[in-house]
């Protein structure tokens, strides 16, 4: 897939709604990469991904469906990536990286394969605490996603699209039932977001 071709939808909305995006990052964000990368030094390119971030807050990493104790190894286009703060219960603590009871999990880690070597995508799954919390920088930076997921997600969820919320494309408002039809289309959609103005009239624009 080729980046040029998604289009680009602004949300705007009041700064304490982003938070209602969080799980739209569990649907994966898309990175495009040429070869492939270290994922450590991925992630502390994005936004609000600091050294003691990873260490204190991600404690569950699944590299391509299994469970990872560390971050320091490469992830090749076609590869996904998931991202989790602490999962309760047994499952929790079993999947937990470098927890007592990792050891109790299928040793299938071993096995995961980098992705490929040509260009591609890398998908970024954040969940829980994690999404909620990089919800805000990520979508101002804009992120990327394929085009069927979102309409899956907003879908679901009408209500989260209604005024104040607002929705532009192409610099014109972009009605909930016309966005269906406009980026069923179209294989990517880039979504990032805009502050509406506060009750003083002095909001911030992102």
């Amino acid at each position: 897939m080729n980046t040029s071709s998604a289009k680009h939808v602004t949300v705007i909305l009041p700064r304490e709604r982003v938070t209602d995006f969080s799980s739209l990052l569990q649907h994966g964000i898309l990175y495009a990469v040429d070869k492939p990368v270290h994922i450590s030094s991925f992630l502390l390119a994005l936004p609000g991904f600091s050294a003691e971030y990873l260490a204190k807050n991600v404690q569950t990493v699944f590299i391509n469906g299994s469970a990872a104790d560390s971050l320091d190894r490469f992830l090749g286009p076609g590869g996904t990536l998931a991202l989790s703060a602490a999962m309760p219960g047994l499952a929790g603590a079993i999947f937990r990286r470098q927890g007592l009871h990792s050891t109790l999990r299928s040793r299938t880690e071993d096995t995961v394969h980098s992705g490929n070597s040509e260009p591609g995508f890398i998908t970024l799954k954040l969940f829980n605490s994690i999404a909620s919390e990089r919800v805000p920088q990520l979508m101002a930076q804009g992120i990327l996603i394929d085009s069927k997921a979102f309409l899956d997600f907003a879908g679901r969820r009408e209500k989260l699209f209604q005024p104040p919320v607002q929705l532009v494309f192409a610099g014109k408002p972009l009605p909930y039932a016309e966005m269906f039809e406009t980026l069923q289309q179209t294989p990517l959609v880039k979504i990032d977001v805009r502050y509406s103005p506060d009750a003083s009239g002095a909001g911030e624009v992102v």
